[in-house]
């Protein structure tokens, strides 16, 4: 009995790793996220508060794909050469299978939320909010 369960909890962690995206995913998913995020991103820089209501949800799901990524090993070099390549990989979509794209990534990053533990979820806030804390104008003197 004892070896069925422990085969079983090996079985059900082997299928909890395999779930996680690829680097390769995460990069598409980080780049078309990105894609979303870059208008709104631009009425923060503006003072929009609307927009940065908007695009907490879009970076926070970002934010946990890149966290997922960190976890499997990949750092910055690697990473920004796959987030190069996703972006270029992006212009061959329509704009109908890019904001499908977005769509799925969005939900599937909003899930990787769901799954992180509390630590994970809150260093991806604290990343999100400084993100969103760099693009707000500065207060005049």
């Amino acid at each position: 009995m004892r070896r069925a369960a422990v085969l079983a909890l090996s079985l059900s962690a082997l299928a909890a790793f395999a779930a996680e995206p690829t680097p390769a995913h995460s990069a598409d998913c980080v780049a078309a996220l990105k894609l979303r995020a870059e208008p709104l991103a631009v009425r923060v820089r503006r003072g929009d508060a609307a927009a940065e209501a908007q695009l907490v949800p879009i970076a926070t799901a970002s934010f946990a794909f890149i966290g997922t990524v960190y976890k499997q090993g990949l750092r910055q070099p690697q990473a920004d050469e796959m987030l190069r390549n996703a972006e270029k990989g992006l212009g061959k979509l329509t704009p109908a299978e890019l904001v499908k794209l977005q769509d799925a990534c969005q939900a599937e990053g909003d899930q990787l939320m769901k799954q992180a533990n509390f630590i994970e979820r809150l260093i991806v806030q604290r990343a999100v909010r400084n993100r969103i804390e760099r693009l707000k104008p500065k207060p005049a003197a």
